[in-house]
């Protein structure tokens, strides 16, 4: 059963830099854990001091290892003083996904 954490992070204005850095270097020590399929930060378009973290992992105990690591402990230190408040994660067990096809090939004009 895969796991599916969403959080919501928010810096406080003078620190989104150095923050969007520390969430830089968590996707980056994240990825190379065991059973972590994706671990991405990103910055909400209306407010550019909201984080959002998206991450999959192969089961509870690929999660509970993440947590329970010393890199997750050093980037849970390095958000001393960052965030403007409380981070809130919701996390999913999710026994079953999809992956949708494209049901052909797109029309040019709709490129970037």
């Amino acid at each position: 059963m895969s796991i599916i954490a969403v959080a919501d992070m928010f810096s406080t204005s003078d620190a989104r830099d150095e923050l969007a850095t520390a969430l830089g270097n968590a996707e980056r020590e994240a990825a190379k854990q065991p059973g972590c399929v994706r671990y991405s930060f990103a910055a909400m378009l209306t407010d550019p001091n909201h984080f959002v973290l998206v991450s999959e992992w192969e089961n509870d105990a690929a999660l509970d290892a993440h947590y329970a690591s010393p890199e997750f402990a050093s980037f849970q230190f390095s958000l001393h003083d960052l965030l403007a408040r409380e981070s809130e994660m919701t996390v999913y067990s999710v026994s079953r996904s999809a992956r949708p096809l494209a049901s052909g090939p797109m029309d040019p004009r709709d490129a970037d």
